[in-house]
């Protein structure tokens, strides 16, 4: 369970804006009364709709980018409308309020390496835009490798060109970029003996795909999962997945147990996840 460190801000936030970027895409900006906790990339914010029981719990949503004032904090989520929730999302207006709880989870491991290689796969880039700006104007430079089923499902591609971010496109219909998956384009970009650490969000497949090629590249790898969530705090047990670990970490003498993906995630080193 969460260290007795760990800050977790609850209460109401106030919609400013949702506007959709692309196809089926959406922004949505928010803002809170006062200073959240610190919420690191790769973490990310449960939203639950006020007043309603269908749907009845919340959903995780990495955060995209955080900014503060002395009076407040204003949360920027990027979605996807896939389903009853999201859909509700997008018809959200200007002064709706919204429940939320953050920052939770685990977020990207500190990086020492001079390159980062950022895979994302359909609405995967979310919480990589505030990595990229954190190590802007550092010896570490960025690489974003986003693939999407089509052109119209390209989403600010300009935010991270402003970090100083080199952005590679790959599109399952070839209206954008590669054509192809995204992952063939890690050796173009990977150059041999260049300190390098891939970090991955997307699709369980395209995760497997980057991880099998950082294993052969002998790459440190670290994957955000997506994993379905209810309570976003580890309660419920419902986001548990299959790690490896030592016989002794586990029961009956395995070599795997179940982490729950909500506080032990969502960012993962790659190695000790049972694909």
């Amino acid at each position: 369970m969460f260290d007795v460190q760990r800050k977790i801000w609850h209460g109401n936030g106030i919609v400013e804006s949702n506007l959709q970027l692309a196809e089926q895409t959406f922004r949505l900006i928010l803002t809170v009364q006062g200073r959240l906790p610190t919420i690191n990339a790769g973490q990310f914010v449960m939203l639950r709709l006020p007043n309603r029981i269908d749907p009845l719990l919340g959903r995780p949503f990495a955060v995209y980018r955080v900014s503060e004032t002395v009076r407040e904090t204003v949360l920027e989520v990027i979605y996807l409308v896939v389903g009853k929730m999201t859909k509700r999302l997008a018809e959200l207006r200007t002064g709706d309020a919204i429940d939320l709880w953050t920052p939770l989870g685990n977020g990207f491991s500190p990086i020492s390496a001079t390159h980062i290689i950022m895979v994302a796969g359909g609405i995967g880039q979310t919480p990589f835009l505030m990595l990229a700006e954190k190590y802007y104007q550092t010896d570490t430079r960025c690489t974003l490798l986003y693939g999407t089923r089509n052109a119209n499902r390209v989403v600010d591609t300009e935010g991270f060109k402003k970090f100083g971010v080199d952005v590679r496109l790959a599109t399952d219909d070839g209206s954008a970029g590669y054509h192809g998956t995204v992952t063939d384009l890690i050796s173009n970009v990977y150059r041999h003996g260049e300190s390098t650490q891939i970090l991955c969000c997307g699709p369980r497949p395209m995760l497997r795909a980057a991880f099998q090629i950082a294993g052969k590249l002998n790459l440190p790898c670290e994957v955000s999962l997506e994993t379905s969530m209810s309570c976003g705090l580890g309660i419920c047990f419902g986001c548990v997945i299959k790690c490896r670990c030592e016989k002794e970490e586990a029961a009956d003498n395995e070599t795997w147990d179940y982490q729950r993906t909500c506080i032990d995630g969502p960012v993962f080193d790659a190695y000790k996840l049972c694909w």
